[in-house]
C-alpha cells in the first residue's frame, strides 16, 4: 500500500463532486470518478492505504437512510482492502424536523468507522458535534478561494441584461433564500439566478417565476454554466448576493469572492466567521430585520464598491493551503503502523505491539548501572548473575555508581564483562543521583538500570532491551522477582534449577494485569514503573534529564522520572520475560511510614497529578500550562475563570508581562515546567477557552480560542524528526492525531 485514493462519487457539475476533484488534483493524489457508490470496482480501491471520499446524502442515494446503506457498503469495500478510510461531509443536516433527524442518524452512520472526518467550517463542526465522531483526525478545512479574476466594472446600460441586475448564485431548490431576494429586489430591478436547478427540483424556476411576478421584478435562469462561460455571466451582475440562511459551508460565497465580489450574505454564524477569517470579504445582512436586504441592494447599486473587493484586501483560503491541509489531514489517516524514521522506529500513541515482529540487526551495546552503597554480597551477586547474559559480552558494560560507600566495591564477581566503578560523596541517600552519574560514563545506545540487590536472569538483558534497541522512545520494565539471599545463591551455584519465590506486590501485577503490560498504558502508568528493573534508550534518557536529584530518601525518583518520560513522548512496556530477583522480601514490609510520607510529599510537588493534589493554579508544576498570548487583560482573566470553571490543574501564563499576580505568572513558563506539564494550552483571547482545557484526547487540539497540544505528542514528533528529518507538526498529527472544535 502506497497512497491516497479519492474516490468521487456523482454526476459532474455537482459542487461536492467538482470540489473533491478539484482538492484531488490539488493534492497531487490519484482520483477515482464514479457515477454512483454502485459503481465502484475493486479495482477502484487496490494499493491505497487511504481512501478519501466527498459525501452528502444526495449523491450516494435517493433517500438518506438509501444514501447510509450505500456508504456502509462502500465502507465495507475499504476495510476489507485493508485500507482506512476518510470523508469529507457537506450538507450537515440542520434544525430539529423529521427530515433532519433521518439525515443526522444516516450522517451518523457514515462517520461511524471513519478514521479522518473533515467539514468547511467551524459552523458544520458544531452541527456535528452529535454525531458518533471518533474519528483520529478531525479537520476543519475551509473551500477554497483564489482570487483568479479581476472585479468587473459594474454593467451599463447597453447591454442586454438591465443595469440592475442581482445576482444569485449556484443550484436552485427551496430554501435557498431565493424568494426573500426577490421580495427585497427594488421595483424595476431584474434577478439572475446563475445556475441549474437541483435534482428532484423541477418546478423551482417556474414557482420563482411567480414569485417574481408578484413582487414586480424581473427573473430569469441561465441554466448550468460553464466554467469558461463563468466570468462573463458573473461580470453582467450589479449586487451578487448569496442568501441562504442555514448554510454552513458556501461554493457560492467562495466563487463570488474569487471573481472578486463583496457578496451581500445573512448574519448567521458561518458568515460571521467568513467575516472574522476574512475581513472584508462579505457584506453582512439582518436577513430577520424587515427592509434590511432592499437597503443593502439600494446601497449597493447607488456604490458599485460596496460588492466589489479591493485589491488590498486578502482572500482564502487559497487551494494550494487547502490541498496541503488536506494533505496533512490524510497523512494523519493512515493505518495504524511501525514508522522507520532515519535508522529507528516509533509508532502512534503507545502501540508497542506494532514492533511485536520487528527486531533490530544486531543487538544493541548495553550499559548496565547499579546504584550502590556498602552491600558488597549483594552486589557480588549481581555482577555474577550479568556474567551469565546471553547477551554479547562484546556488547555489554557495567558501571557500578557507588553513593559514597565506606569501602569502594570489589568487582571481580562479574568476571570476563567490562566493569568499572564510579563515585559520588556520601550525602544521604542518593539513588538518582548515582543513577545519573552512571549514566553519564556509561557507552551503550541502550541504558540498564538495575538495582543492586537484583540478580537477572540469563535472558534478563535480551529481553529488556528488544524494544530500547528498535526504538529511541522505548522505556521497559521488567519483572522483579524476590527470594532470599540463600536461595539466589544455590541458582546462581546451579544447584537448584530457580530460587523458590517469596510473594511479589499484589499491586503492581494487578497493574501489569490491568494495562495487558502497559500496551493500554496512560498518563498515570508511572506507578508501574520501577527503577530496580529499568531499560530506555540513552537518547529518551537524556531528553528527561535523568533522575531527579532532589530526592535524599528510598522511593519515588522512579516514579517521578516515568512521568517525565511519559511526557517526553515514553513508549511504556512491561517484559514479564525479563526476569531478575530481587534479595529478600518487597520493600513495602521493610520500610517505615515516615519514609512513605516523604516519598508522597515530594511526588505532590513534583508529579502534576490529580491522585496526589487538589486542582488549582497554585501548583509550580500544573498538569496544564495556559499561555495567554494577547496582551489583553481581559484575555487573561477570561483564562483564569475558565481554569477555575473546569477545575484544572493549571498554570496561567502572560507573557505581555514580566510578573504578575497570583494565580497570574509573567514571562513564559520554563523548560522544568513544561516537561512535567501534559498539556500546553496556547490562547489568542478570541473565544471561549473551556473546550481546550477539557478536551486532551489528540495530539493536537484546536479552536478559534487557540490551540491545545500534548507535550507527549510534541516530544516524540520532535525527536522523530531530530533523528531522520520530517516535519514535527505532521509527525505530532501521525503518531497521535488531531482535532478540531467547534
Amino acid at each position: 500500500m502506497t497512497g491516497v485514493v479519492h474516490l468521487v462519487v456523482g454526476p459532474a457539475g455537482h459542487g461536492v463532486v467538482r470540489h473533491g476533484e478539484t482538492v484531488a488534483e490539488a493534492c497531487g493524489h490519484r482520483v477515482v470518478r464514479r457515477e454512483g457508490p454502485a459503481d465502484v470496482a475493486d479495482a477502484d480501491l487496490a494499493g491505497a492505504d487511504v481512501i478519501h471520499v466527498p459525501f452528502t446524502d444526495r449523491l450516494f442515494g435517493a433517500t438518506c437512510e438509501e444514501a447510509a446503506e450505500a456508504f456502509t457498503a462502500l465502507a465495507g469495500a475499504v476495510g476489507a482492502h485493508g485500507a482506512s478510510l476518510s470523508v469529507t461531509l457537506h450538507d450537515l443536516p440542520q434544525g430539529q424536523d423529521t427530515l433532519a433527524r433521518r439525515r443526522r442518524d444516516a450522517y451518523r452512520t457514515v462517520v461511524a468507522g471513519a478514521r479522518g472526518l473533515v467539514v468547511s467550517s467551524r459552523h458544520e463542526l458544531e452541527h456535528a458535534r452529535d454525531l458518533d465522531d471518533t474519528a483520529w483526525s478531525r479537520r476543519v478545512i475551509p473551500l477554497p478561494v483564489d482570487r483568479g479574476h479581476a472585479p468587473p466594472d459594474r454593467p451599463g446600460p447597453a447591454g442586454t441584461t438591465p443595469p440592475a441586475t442581482v445576482g444569485v448564485l449556484g443550484f436552485l431548490y427551496p430554501g435557498k433564500g431565493v424568494e426573500d431576494v426577490l421580495a427585497e429586489t427594488p421595483d424595476g430591478a431584474h434577478v439572475l439566478g446563475i445556475g441549474g436547478t437541483a435534482a428532484g427540483h423541477a418546478d423551482q424556476p417556474d414557482h420563482l417565476a411567480g414569485s417574481a411576478r408578484a413582487a414586480g421584478v424581473g427573473w430569469e435562469v441561465t441554466g448550468y454554466v460553464a466554467d469558461e462561460n463563468l466570468p462573463g455571466r458573473l461580470a453582467t451582475v450589479a449586487v451578487p448576493v448569496a442568501p441562504h440562511r442555514r448554510v454552513s459551508a458556501s461554493g457560492s460565497i467562495a466563487t463570488w469572492i474569487a471573481h472578486g465580489r463583496r457578496p451581500l450574505v445573512p448574519d448567521i454564524p458561518y458568515t460571521r466567521e467568513i467575516d472574522a477569517a476574512w475581513p472584508g470579504t462579505v457584506r453582512r445582512y439582518a436577513a430577520d430585520r424587515p427592509g434590511a436586504l432592499r437597503r443593502e441592494i439600494e446601497a449597493a447599486l447607488d456604490d458599485p464598491a460596496r460588492t466589489t473587493i479591493p485589491p488590498q484586501v486578502a482572500v482564502g483560503p487559497s487551494l494550494t493551503e487547502v490541498a496541503r491541509r488536506y494533505r496533512d489531514h490524510l497523512e494523519a489517516c493512515r493505518p495504524p503502523a511501525a514508522l522507520r524514521v532515519g535508522g529507528r522506529w516509533t509508532v502512534p500513541g503507545n502501540r508497542t505491539d506494532l514492533l511485536d515482529d520487528l527486531s533490530a540487526p544486531d543487538p544493541p551495546h548495553v550499559s548496565v548501572v547499579i546504584p550502590y552503597y556498602d552491600a558488597q554480597d549483594h552486589l557480588d551477586l549481581v555482577l555474577a548473575g550479568l556474567a551469565r547474559q546471553d547477551h554479547p559480552r562484546s556488547r555489554l558494560e557495567i558501571v557500578v555508581a557507588d553513593d559514597g560507600s565506606p569501602r569502594p566495591p570489589r568487582l571481580d564477581a562479574a568476571g570476563p564483562v567490562a566493569v568499572r566503578a564510579v563515585g559520588q560523596p556520601d550525602e544521604g541517600f542518593r539513588a538518582g543521583t548515582a543513577r545519573n552519574l552512571g549514566a553519564r560514563v556509561a557507552d551503550g545506545e541502550v541504558i540498564a538500570f538495575l538495582d543492586g540487590d537484583t540478580v537477572p536472569e540469563p535472558g534478563y538483558l535480551t529481553a529488556l532491551c528488544r524494544l530500547p534497541s528498535l526504538s529511541d522512545d522505548a522505556l521497559v520494565v521488567g519483572r522483579r522477582r524476590h527470594a532470599e539471599a540463600a536461595a539466589i545463591r544455590d541458582w546462581l551455584a546451579g544447584t537448584v534449577p530457580a530460587p523458590e519465590p517469596l510473594p511479589e506486590p499484589g499491586w503492581l501485577a494487578e497493574g501489569y494485569a490491568g494495562s495487558r503490560d502497559l500496551r493500554d498504558a496512560d498518563e498515570r502508568s508511572y506507578r508501574y514503573v520501577i527503577s530496580a528493573v529499568l531499560a530506555m534508550h540513552r537518547t529518551l534518557l537524556a531528553d528527561t534529564g535523568g533522575f531527579c536529584e532532589e530526592f535524599r530518601s528510598y522511593g519515588g525518583e522512579d516514579w517521578e522520572l516515568a512521568a517525565r518520560a511519559w511526557h517526553a513522548g515514553a513508549l511504556f512496556a512491561h517484559v514479564p520475560a525479563a526476569a531478575a530477583w530481587h534479595v529478600g522480601p518487597d520493600w513495602a514490609g521493610r520500610q517505615d511510614s515516615r519514609t512513605k510520607d516523604d516519598e508522597h510529599r515530594m511526588l505532590a510537588r513534583l508529579l502534576p497529578d490529580p491522585a496526589t493534589r487538589p486542582g488549582g493554579t497554585s501548583s509550580r508544576y500544573p498538569a496544564t500550562v495556559v499561555v495567554v498570548e494577547s496582551p489583553d487583560p481581559q484575555a487573561v482573566a477570561t483564562a483564569v475563570a475558565a481554569v477555575r470553571h473546569v477545575d484544572a490543574d493549571a498554570g496561567v501564563w502572560w507573557p505581555a508581562v514580566r510578573s504578575a499576580t497570583a494565580p497570574v505568572r509573567g514571562g513564559r513558563p520554563d523548560a522544568a515546567t513544561l516537561a512535567r506539564a501534559a498539556t500546553v494550552v496556547h490562547l489568542t483571547g478570541e473565544g471561549p477557552p473551556e473546550p481546550l482545557l477539557a478536551c486532551a484526547d489528540h495530539g493536537v487540539v484546536s479552536s478559534v480560542a487557540g490551540t491545545a497540544r500534548r507535550t507527549r505528542a510534541v516530544a516524540r514528533a520532535t525527536r522523530t524528526a531530530r533523528a531522520g528529518g520530517g516535519d514535527p507538526a505532521r509527525l505530532t498529527t501521525r503518531l497521535f492525531g488531531r482535532r478540531d472544535l467547534p
